[in-house]
């Protein structure tokens, strides 16, 4: 038996679209097992809420991750005897990059599994395929702030190492935003003052996490491409985002796609929790709040007797 710990991630952090990624101190739990007493592949995933979800095989990515790699390595790989079994200690869109981290998971999982011998670069190309981008897959697989971009088919980034010190606060609400969705809003065509705002703000709050200086992450935390655009998807949630701006000192975006909105600060949340809960109560918003930190680690690997 073999478990896997797969962090959440925040992708774009604001003007970083397509290219920042943050992993965080919030797992998804993969479980692979090989039974001779079974005939076909089984996987099962259970929800935060602890309930069977059940996805149409198209919308399943661990099922298309297995498939992909089954098709890729078919004399190393057998599926007739594997059980895969996730569980997942947060909902699924919600911009926290739950397909990155069930396709990293599984690919990761099935490499160790099968002795596939994948390097860290053909596990990314990997997910890369099924992903289309790599702002998510790649935190989810090394942990830590990533700067990524694809070049010529092949993902080139960095990973920073982030303070300890600083800490998260997601907003979750109770209603998702699909990826495909989000991207649907966006224009194909970009006015070269915004463009250049962005470039000036993303560097500027790459500065702030390497540094650990949050009033750098706070100067170049607006965004002029696409945050705008995937919180008008949803009013209230536009509401929110704009009625918290005078509210908090603390740096915040939307995270990945949305709907969570991620908080990042300093020192403790205990003000900030409030504030945030009644302006979200004013908007009607059902949602909950989980504190937690960035993990610098990426995924977790344990094999029988570990």
């Amino acid at each position: 038996m073999l478990k896997i710990k797969v962090p959440a991630t925040s992708a774009n952090l604001g003007p970083g679209y397509d290219s920042f990624g943050l992993a965080l101190n919030l797992f998804n739990e993969y479980i692979f097992n090989l039974d001779d007493s079974k005939s076909e592949l089984s996987v099962q995933i259970i929800n935060d809420n602890n309930l069977n979800l059940h996805l149409k095989d198209e919308d399943n990515l661990i099922l298309n991750t297995v498939k992909y790699l089954d098709d890729l390595y078919p004399d190393k790989i057998k599926t007739s005897n594997l059980e895969i079994k996730a569980l997942l200690n947060y909902p699924i869109n919600r911009g926290l990059g739950s397909s990155a981290n069930a396709i990293i998971g599984t690919v990761v999982g099935l490499n160790k599994l099968f002795d596939l011998n994948l390097t860290s670069d053909e596990i990314l190309k990997a997910a890369l395929h099924l992903e289309g981008h790599p702002d998510n897959i790649v935190p989810t697989l090394s942990g830590g702030f990533t700067i990524s971009k694809v070049e010529n088919e092949t993902i080139l980034y960095e990973k920073f190492t982030i303070s300890n010190d600083f800490k998260i606060l997601l907003l979750i609400p109770d209603f998702a935003i699909k990826t495909i969705d989000a991207r649907q809003v966006l224009n194909n065509h970009i006015e070269i003052n915004h463009a250049s705002q962005n470039i000036a703000n993303a560097s500027l709050l790459s500065a702030g996490l390497i540094q650990g200086d949050l009033s750098l992450i706070k100067k170049g935390s607006h965004d002029y491409i696409h945050q705008s655009k995937r919180l008008s998807i949803n009013k209230k949630l536009e509401k929110l985002f704009t009625g918290l701006k005078d509210k908090l000192s603390c740096p915040y975006f939307l995270s990945g796609s949305g709907s969570t909105i991620i908080f990042i600060s300093n020192k403790e949340f205990s003000q900030e929790k409030e504030i945030i809960n009644k302006t979200a109560d004013k908007y009607e918003i059902v949602n909950y709040l989980i504190e937690t930190k960035v993990n610098n680690k990426g995924i977790i690997i344990k094999e029988d007797g570990d």
